[in-house]
């Protein structure tokens, strides 16, 4: 065996992969300088080296024996601390950031507990209904998701098809259902909608106007929770799919009332 497969086979037997180089060259030192050492008596150079190593005992059995000396739960510990300062210091650091450009210049600073009310899905929709006074007259679930640009899009909670009463005695329905914006970068406001193309289908083949889509954001960072509303649905459809769509990146919902699939 030549000195650089016993390196290595001792060293594989070592848990503590940090302590893996230093071992490595200070064994093949070694082996050099009794390689070394025998070469002045006129042995050859692989002969020399040959014994050097074997002297050296079996490979195996001394990497049991320096992974027992070179215990890997320091460097582990030492580790985990250091990964937990970081992640410390980047909280610490959007905190600041998110105080420094999160808020609105000359506002007081708005309630904690209203604040975390508006980051309830369920009040949300509850003071949407209850402010307008609107009636529910179905729900549904929503699917789907994705990604434009740094926000990640998602469903939250139920989808209400709602019935708001009008001036002189006439009504109209809306679908309303929740999206979560999420990013990770504390220096953005919420995601900017009005630009970005939005289409609706039914599964009765209807495509709606982008003129009866609107969204609502709380204006909560870096979470927020944005209400999308759809103006009179064909009161006969079972399924709508909304799809946000940029150069960023597309986020699409499916929205299916409750009654089954659509056909």
């Amino acid at each position: 065996m030549y000195r650089r497969q016993f390196c290595e086979t001792v060293t594989r037997q070592l848990r503590c992969r940090w302590e893996a180089p230093a071992i490595r060259q200070e064994l093949s030192d070694h082996i050099q300088d009794h390689q070394a050492a025998l070469m002045a008596t006129g042995m050859d150079r692989d002969a020399a080296e040959e014994a050097a190593v074997a002297a050296m005992g079996d490979p195996k059995e001394l990497g049991r024996a320096l992974d027992r000396a070179h215990s890997p739960w320091p460097w582990r510990l030492y580790h985990a601390a250091l990964t937990a300062a970081v992640l410390l210091s980047g909280l610490a650091l959007c905190l600041v950031l998110s105080n420094l450009f999160g808020s609105t210049s000359g506002l007081p600073p708005k309630d904690p507990c209203v604040a975390l009310a508006e980051q309830d899905p369920e009040y949300i929709m509850e003071q949407y209904v209850r402010s307008q006074g609107d009636a529910v007259i179905d729900t549904g679930t929503v699917t789907g998701g994705g990604d434009i640009g740094p926000y990640s899009l998602s469903p939250v909670g139920e989808a209400l098809l709602i019935l708001r009463p009008g001036n002189g005695g006439d009504a109209s329905t809306h679908l309303a259902f929740l999206v979560s914006s999420l990013h990770l970068q504390p220096w953005l406001g919420a995601l900017v909608t009005d630009n970005l193309p939005c289409t609706v289908v039914d599964n009765r083949g209807n495509t709606y106007d982008p003129g009866r889509i609107s969204f609502l954001y709380t204006g909560n960072s870096p979470r927020d929770l944005c209400r999308v509303f759809l103006e009179e649905p064909d009161p006969d459809a079972r399924q709508f799919t909304f799809t946000l769509a940029s150069d960023r990146g597309i986020a699409a919902f499916t929205v299916t009332l409750e009654g089954g699939d659509a056909p």
